[in-house]
């Protein structure tokens, strides 16, 4: 995965997310939108093989990259506890 960041601001980053599709922006979304000082948390793909385009917004000050790391290692942290799971069986 390479990101790059195309539009970033106090309370508003925009990203352009090389080599992810749809399954990892969704899962990263939805995650986003659980944290309460996200605002907007959404992504565009012009075509369905480029590269998905990653906006988030924040309230109360919160870095949206601080939000975006702390989403990241959530879903992280999903995927250890299934494979753990996954182990004992």
């Amino acid at each position: 995965m390479s990101i790059k960041i195309l539009e970033l601001g106090k309370d508003k980053v925009r990203l352009a997310v090389a080599g992810e599709g749809h399954t990892f922006l969704n899962a990263l979304t939805s995650e986003l939108l659980k944290n309460p000082d996200v605002d907007i948390a959404k992504y565009h793909m012009e075509f369905q093989f480029s590269d998905p385009e990653l906006t988030v917004t924040t309230n109360n000050g919160a870095d949206p990259i601080e939000a975006i790391k702390a989403a990241c290692m959530t879903i992280s942290g999903y995927c250890d506890t299934i494979l753990s799971d996954i182990e004992k069986k």
